[in-house]
């Protein structure tokens, strides 16, 4: 299947200040193909090296970390001759932290070989180092400045459309062409609703698009729910383990709330944040959730105006939120009962990942990524999220999610009229649309115009 992130390392390739590249992201979201296919696709030979389960590889970069050295290990794991022409791809690298730190030394002395790495749980190994028989590794100082970073995320909806065959709508969206999308709106509405059921984990896509059977997808979805549960007692010891199961079931309920935002209470009534911030950040730096911090005053930097006590949290993915919360597969049968599911959570959700697909929260492995909502105390205004100016749009961007048609929104007029953004984004289920600085985006297209019109990418 397509991925967009094959064009970011294609440039990252041809870059005359290339560094290693560390691609990160949770389980599953496809790093180990999307490396080995770039390797296939762009280099002579590719060296396929993991250090999961590997405990003697693990053991030699305990010794110099000088490439001069590790390079002929590393030949010899991987069984291919390594220079400029092959790509050495350094899988599940968080499991060595002086794996880790070697890249330093692949940026400084030789810069000439393409080094990959990738890993699931890299903040979290940054931050704590992994547990090895209940005792910590000493933390591996970080390359920092000497490296890359590129984050993988589960499939956006326009890799989706191409995941499931339907490869020339996926064009047509990203060529933001309205004219030419509005014959095609009740179908990209239907195929948006397979979409926020099977989500876009690519094995769960792969499952779909073969069988056509969101059940295939939705046994997919429970067996990596069981894989990630397994992991909380992997990487953390049984207290910690527990904070964190308790923190992740609590995600889809705050979710489902009005305002969805993160109440420690919704845990257990007598909770408290102390007892559980660290299994929140536990679950950030594995990628497992985003938190959504609140601003109340909308200037650039955003996160210099957050309110630390008060944010949302949404999980890695909409498929993997509507199987946390039992959610039928006969919902895709009706736009009503989907759009609606959990006060329109599923439709926020979809937006959080479109806008981290483009990277919105930044490649922020060691401090975990990080998106933006509105909230105004005094007036109880809120917009569903808020994202930094740049050079093409100079003023913050409020956006405001609507699971329906219904383009009323008090909040998002009242934001308009008091700060005069020089655009303002609604995306909902009708068409495309402007209204003075508003735009109504479809969304099927809020992903495709994101990432184009303001991401610039």
């Amino acid at each position: 299947m397509k991925r967009q992130a094959i064009e970011d390392m294609k440039r990252w390739k041809e870059s005359p200040r290339r560094k290693p590249l560390i691609v990160s992201g949770a389980r599953q979201v496809g790093k180990t193909w999307l490396m080995k296919e770039f390797g296939r696709a762009y280099f002579r030979e590719t060296a396929y090296i993991t250090f999961d389960d590997n405990p003697q590889l693990i053991a030699a970069f305990e010794g110099s970390l000088s490439p001069n050295r590790l390079l002929p290990i590393l030949q010899a794991e991987a069984g291919v001759r390594i220079d400029k022409h092959t790509l050495l791809i350094l899988d599940e690298i968080q499991e060595s932290p002086r794996a880790i730190q070697s890249l330093k030394y692949f940026n400084e002395q030789t810069p000439h070989i393409p080094v990959v790495a990738g890993g699931s749980a890299l903040g979290l190994a940054l931050r704590r180092g992994k547990r090895t028989e209940n005792k910590p590794q000493a933390r591996a100082s970080f390359p920092v400045g000497k490296v890359s970073f590129l984050d993988l995320y589960p499939l956006s909806f326009r890799e989706f459309l191409d995941g499931v065959g339907e490869e020339l709508l996926a064009e047509l969206v990203s060529a933001l062409d309205w004219d030419a999308m509005a014959p095609f709106h009740d179908r990209l509405i239907e195929l948006l609703k397979q979409y926020l059921f099977v989500g876009g984990m690519p094995e769960a896509v792969l499952s779909f698009a073969e069988t056509s059977d969101p059940a295939e997808a939705r046994r997919v979805h429970s067996e990596l729910l069981r894989s990630y549960n397994a992991d909380f007692s992997k990487y953390a010891d049984d207290a910690l383990a527990e904070r964190i199961r308790r923190v992740w079931r609590a995600v889809p309920t705050n979710l489902a709330k009005e305002n969805r935002k993160f109440m420690f209470s919704k845990i257990r009534e007598s909770a408290r944040a102390r007892e559980y911030e660290d299994a929140l950040q536990w679950l950030t730096d594995t990628s497992l959730v985003c938190p959504s911090s609140c601003v109340s005053v909308p200037e650039s930097p955003l996160a210099s105006h957050e309110d630390e006590g008060v944010f949302k949290v949404y999980v890695l993915d909409v498929g993997l939120l509507g199987a946390m919360c039992n959610l039928s597969a006969r919902t895709i049968l009706d736009s009503e009962a989907l759009f609606s599911s959990f006060k329109g959570a599923l439709a926020e959700q979809l937006v959080a990942q479109e806008l981290l697909a483009s990277g919105q929260a930044g490649n922020k492995v060691d401090t975990g990524n990080k998106l933006h909502y509105f909230m105004n105390q005094s007036t109880r205004t809120e917009i569903d999220f808020i994202v930094d100016g740049n050079e093409r749009v100079p003023q913050p961007v409020p956006i405001e999610v609507k699971a329906g048609t219904n383009l009323r929104a008090k909040s998002l007029a009242a934001f308009v009229k008091k700060h005069l953004p020089v655009l303002a984004l609604r995306t909902s289920l009708a068409p495309f649309s402007r209204d003075g600085v508003i735009k109504n985006v479809p969304l099927y297209a809020f992903g495709a115009y994101f990432h184009k019109e303001i991401a610039g990418q």
